[in-house]
Order: structure tokens, then C-alpha cells, then sequence
């Protein structure tokens, strides 16, 4: 039997209930589920750092069972970092430990009076002393807590000084990389003085089909294994996007400054990381492709700083987007980010930001507390972490959202920090070469994102009626064209969404690489675990579901179409390159977002029609089954 615990940190009360089948069945769990139990347990404009602001621990629905790379974890709480919609994914083996300790969802309300951890072992939740742990770093957490517990296999999920100062990016941590990142869950659930979820159990998982699974999962694993992407990725892990993405101009540098980053070769390269910083790698529970780095510096100022990662995203964030050539300041960096608990990619952006209003003069060097913030200065890769995680000068400045720094440092500096509609800031990637692409990150509940709607597939040069194949309709591969382009969005964002209900890591899907998986062979899994009859047609309904259920809490906060919107820079044309003069047209992008609109049964302002939620059963939400 699944059960969702409701914990109340005021009264420290506990109370668990069984998930009805039927609702299973509607929502599955992970990010679905988690969409679900939000909505029904808040009301309209509740503020992020509230204690009635829910914290939503959700592992996926085939977290923990025998399948391949299905263990991940979803967090979700509306975002003090936007004030939309906030969730996050996380790798690791959280979601496996949380289905092996009876529960698949965890809703935590309330603030309690102390510093506090919840000790979740076996069916039980216990609260315990966290007052000794306040102010330790996320690695020193998990350390005392082992120790305390007498258990080094206790699978932990907490936050550091950034989430304690309710930091808006600040993230949840697990073991040395995993985190739930973008959205500011860390300053959640710093917010209700919670330090720490420990998380054991001993529990088997019911499989009615256990023979049948066992055959599933050999057979999908020595296929997955044999394509070429398993092997790049054994070796590289997804760094070897970082090379891809600057040779066809879709990254950015220097904040925009330019989309390539020709000084980096023979300096911060894939090859250079493998040969002085990489010792092994690793993989999250359940999964066999071993995709993380273990690194250490080994010489130099910085030597001994060891972490994992990093993924591609850093040497760009802390590379090119900061105009720095050397590996050894972007790790640096980067573990400092991951140690603190301060989410890597937002820090990444906020950095680069300020690098670039001091290179226009609009930022003095009074102002950052006479820390060198020209392009790629190690001085402040190093010490605006630090200012961050204590709250002090420039980093208390920008720790509590863009609006805020904005009006300190001067309007003229708004210019220049770019976010979406919804007010994440926008990732460092070219997304206006892309239209799929940008119309499915621009349009993602939480914001700009590339785990929900970026579609990798559009700039893989695929032949035409492979990628029609793939996506289910005739799709045009050119990645300039406009037609078709809606629906390859949405496709790949059910696909995203599918994945995060059940747990499965996306760099198993066609999100990463064309021959792999579908929905078709998770379907496999999930009808073995239950011995449901569930359909493909049924599955892409659920994800539908899912991503409405996100949508239904934007809206019943005042959300339309002006939250669709890149930020203005997308429509202005690139400046040099192989690009150049590209961008986007507004009447083309307003026809792409009414098409989509349409393609989602929603109406010309973006909400959800009646008949819509009604052929997803949602008409009666909130419904507060649970």
C-alpha cells in the first residue's frame, strides 16, 4: 500500500494515509502526484515563506523497484524565488530510500519552534534535535548525521546556511552533487526550520509481475547499453554538451555578450577535466550508466577542493558565461555553490550579471565591498559563495531575488539580468536559434527550463521522417523553421513529465538521445509493478494531467500569457557568427503560442478551458482526495 505522511512541524504531528488507486492512476507519483498534493493543500497567493507554504517530498512512482535508472526524487513548494509554481528533481538515492521507508510522499507544513530534522525510518517520522547542525554546510550535515545515527547507508536530503538565511536560490542538498536546484525548495525548507530529512528503510517493494520484470528490465538495459550515447556518457558524462553547444554558437558568454567561446579551447576542455581532475565515476541508484565525475584539484591554490560533477552546464556557468578559461577557478567555484547549498545554475547567472554591469561601469567597486569583479576574477568566484552564504554585502544584496537587487544596485542594471515571464532567470543557453526549443522552455510552469521543455532532438540534424517517427506526426527537423514546432514542444515536455512521475532519469529518454527511451518501454515497467492494463494513450494523459495540475496553481494565481514570454534580448538579432541576424519575431512567436495554446486545450490567454479540465478530470479540483 503507498501512503503520503502529513507532518506538521508547529504541533509536531504526524498523520498517514493510504493514496487511493484511483488517484494513483491519475497522477502516478514524483512530480504529478507532488502537483496534486500543492494544489490541494494551499490557497491562492500563499506566501513562499509561509508556514502554511507545503514542502512536498515525492519520490517517483517506480522509484526503488528493479528497473533501470528509475530512483529519482521530486520536491515541490510554490517558489520563493519567482512566486510561481517551484519544484525540483533529484537524482541520487533518495526516492529509492524514501519508497523503501513506506512512504512515496512527504508534506511538511508548519515552522517549528527549534531547529529540527525528521528522522523517517520504517513507516515511523520522528522529530529530532537539529539545534547542533544549525549553521553546518550540507557535506558537514550529512557527516554528523551518519555519525549520530550510527548508519553511513541513512539517505539524507538538507540545506546549508543559504536555505537557514532563506536564501531565494537556495537548494536542498543529497550526498556531494545531488540537489534539488532551481526554485529555492532550500529556503522552503529553511523557512519551517528544518534542517535535515534522514531518510532509511528496509521495506520490500509489491511487484505482481516479478518475473516479468526481471525480463523487462534485462532486456531494456542490454539495449540501452549498446547505444553510443551510453558509452559517451560512461566516459564524458553530459560534458561532452559543452563542446557540442559552443560549436553550433548555443551557448551564451559573457551575458550575452556573444553565443561562442573560442579562448576556452586548449584551457577549460572535456579532455583537460578527464586527464587532471576526474578519478572515477559514478552513478545514482538503480542506474548503470555512471554519468557523474568524481574530481579533486590537485595542484595550485585550490588544491584539495574535490566534489562530483560537473555537469556541462558548469563550464559554461562558470566558464564562458563568466568569461573564465581556467578549470580549476570553475570547480572551485562550483563546490563552493554545491557545499553552501546555493543553487549552482541561479548563482551561475547572478554572477555573470554582476561581472557584466561592473564591465559597463554600473557597478562600482565600492559597491561589491572592493572585490575585482572583471571577467573571470577569482576574487569574486571565491568570495561572493562566501558573501552569499553568510548574508553579507553584495551577497545578501542579490539573495533574496532580482526585483530586490535590481532596485539596490539601479534600474539601468535591470537591463541586463534576463528572465523569463514567470522571473527565473534565463539559463545560458541559445534558445532563440531554437524554436521547439524555446517555445518549450519559455512556456515551462516553474520557468525557463531545460529539464522540462528543452528539446534536444530539434538540433540533432535527424532525418525528417526518423524524427516524425519519434514524436508521432510529421515534424520539421530544421530548427529554424516555425511549422510544427508546437507540438514537438508539448510532446517533449509529456515526455519530461512522464519521467518525473515515475522517477526514470531523463538521460534514459529521448530527451537525450533519439534511441532511447519513449513511452513505451517505461509503460513495460510500469504494468509489470501493478499489473495494470495501462495504455500508452492512457500514460501521455496522465503527463497531460500532470502539467495542467502545475498550470491550474499558476492561473488561481493571476498567470496568463504575458508569463510566456522570453526575455527581450531572444527578439533582438544575434550579433555575429554563423547565426547572425537571427531571432525571434514576435507575430511568428505569437502564432507558435496560439497554435500551442490550442494543441493544450487552453484559450487565447493561456488558461485552461473548461472541456479541457474536464477531459482530465481536473474540472473538480481542488478535489482534496488527500
Amino acid at each position: 500500500m503507498r501512503q503520503v505522511a502529513y507532518v506538521d512541524l508547529t504541533n509536531r504531528k504526524v498523520t498517514i494515509k493510504p493514496i487511493p488507486e484511483d488517484l494513483l492512476r491519475m497522477f502516478l507519483g514524483g512530480r504529478g502526484m507532488g502537483a496534486y498534493l500543492l494544489y490541494n493543500n494551499t490557497t491562492k497567493g500563499i506566501d513562499p515563506l509561509s508556514p502554511e507554504n507545503p514542502l512536498i517530498f515525492s519520490a517517483g512512482f517506480m522509484s526503488g523497484q528493479f528497473a533501470n535508472a528509475m530512483g529519482r526524487c521530486h520536491v515541490t513548494g510554490k517558489s520563493p524565488d519567482t512566486g510561481h509554481y517551484g519544484d525540483s528533481n533529484i537524482g541520487g538515492a533518495l526516492g529509492a530510500e524514501m519508497m523503501y521507508a513506506g512512504f512515496q510522499h512527504i508534506v511538511i507544513t508548519g515552522k517549528a519552534k527549534t531547529p529540527t530534522y525528521l528522522l523517517v525510518d520504517n513507516g515511523q517520522i520522528q522529530f529530532r534535535d537539529a539545534s547542533k547542525l544549525w549553521g553546518l554546510d550540507t557535506y558537514e550535515v550529512q557527516l554528523r548525521l551518519w555519525d549520530e545515527l550510527q548508519d553511513p547507508d541513512v539517505k539524507i536530503a538538507c540545506i546549508g546556511e543559504a536555505g537557514e538565511r532563506k536564501v531565494g536560490f537556495a537548494c536542498i542538498r543529497h550526498q556531494l552533487k545531488r540537489a534539488a536546484g532551481r526554485t529555492g525548495q532550500g529556503a522552503v525548507m529553511g523557512s519551517k526550520n528544518l534542517k535535515a530529512v534522514a531518510m532509511r528503510g528496509s521495506q520490500s517493494l509489491p511487484v505482481k509481475h516479478p518475473e516479468k520484470l526481471l525480463e523487462i528490465t534485462r532486456r531494456q538495459y542490454d539495449y540501452a547499453r549498446r547505444t553510443k550515447i551510453f558509452e559517451i556518457t560512461k566516459r564524458w558524462s553530459n560534458l561532452f554538451a559543452w563542446v557540442v553547444n559552443n560549436e553550433r554558437e548555443g551557448i551564451v558568454v559573457r551575458n550575452h555578450r556573444s553565443n561562442y567561446f573560442p579562448e576556452g579551447y586548449g584551457h577549460i576542455d572535456v579532455d583537460i577535466f578527464l586527464e587532471k581532475y576526474s578519478e572515477k565515476m559514478l552513478a545514482c541508484q538503480q542506474c548503470a550508466m555512471h554519468c557523474q565525475h568524481r574530481f579533486t584539484i590537485k595542484e595550485g591554490p585550490y588544491k584539495g577542493v574535490m566534489g562530483e560533477g560537473p555537469e556541462w552546464i558548469a563550464p559554461v556557468l562558470f566558464g564562458a558565461f563568466a568569461g573564465n578559461t581556467e578549470w580549476d577557478k570553475a570547480l572551485m567555484c562550483f563546490e563552493k555553490t554545491n557545499r553552501y547549498g546555493i543553487d549552482s545554475l541561479t548563482y551561475g547567472l547572478y554572477q555573470g550579471w554582476l561581472m557584466d554591469i561592473y564591465d559597463r561601469g554600473l557597478l562600482s567597486k565600492e559597491a561589491t565591498g572592493g572585490i575585482d569583479f572583471n571577467w573571470g576574477s577569482a576574487e569574486a568566484m571565491s568570495k561572493l559563495p562566501e558573501l552569499i552564504n553568510k548574508g553579507e554585502g553584495l551577497g545578501k544584496v542579490i539573495s533574496h531575488g532580482a526585483e530586490g537587487a535590481i532596485k539596490h544596485l539601479g534600474p539601468e542594471t535591470g537591463e541586463f539580468l534576463y528572465r523569463c515571464g514567470r522571473g527565473l532567470t534565463n539559463e545560458p543557453v541559445n534558445d532563440r536559434i531554437l524554436r521547439a526549443t524555446c517555445l518549450g522552455d519559455q512556456t515551462s510552469n516553474r520557468g525557463n527550463d531545460h529539464l522540462r521543455g528543452r528539446c534536444n532532438l530539434e538540433f540533432m540534424g535527424l532525418p525528417a521522417d526518423v524524427l516524425s517517427k519519434i514524436i508521432g506526426r510529421p515534424t520539421n527537423p530544421d530548427p529554424y523553421a516555425w511549422d510544427t514546432k508546437a507540438f514537438f514542444a508539448m510532446w517533449q515536455q509529456n515526455l519530461n513529465t512522464m519521467s518525473d512521475c515515475l522517477g526514470l532519469c531523463k538521460f534514459w529518454t529521448q530527451w537525450f538521445a533519439p534511441d532511447l527511451f519513449g513511452f513505451e518501454q517505461p509503460l513495460e515497467v510500469i504494468n509489470a509493478v501493478t499489473g495494470w492494463d495501462m495504455t500508452k494513450e492512457e500514460l501521455w494523459t496522465i503527463s497531460e494531467r500532470g502539467w495542467n495540475m502545475e498550470k491550474m496553481f499558476n492561473v488561481r494565481d493571476g498567470e496568463d500569457r504575458r508569463h510566456d514570454t522570453p526575455p527581450k534580448i531572444f527578439f533582438e538579432p544575434i550579433k555575429e557568427g554563423a547565426r547572425k541576424g537571427l531571432c525571434l519575431e514576435p507575430d511568428k512567436w505569437n502564432a507558435l503560442l496560439d497554435e500551442y495554446y490550442e494543441l493544450r486545450g487552453w484559450d487565447k490567454n493561456g488558461i485552461p478551458r473548461p472541456e479541457t479540465l474536464k477531459r482530465l478530470k481536473l474540472d473538480k479540483e481542488p478535489s482534496h482526495i488527500l
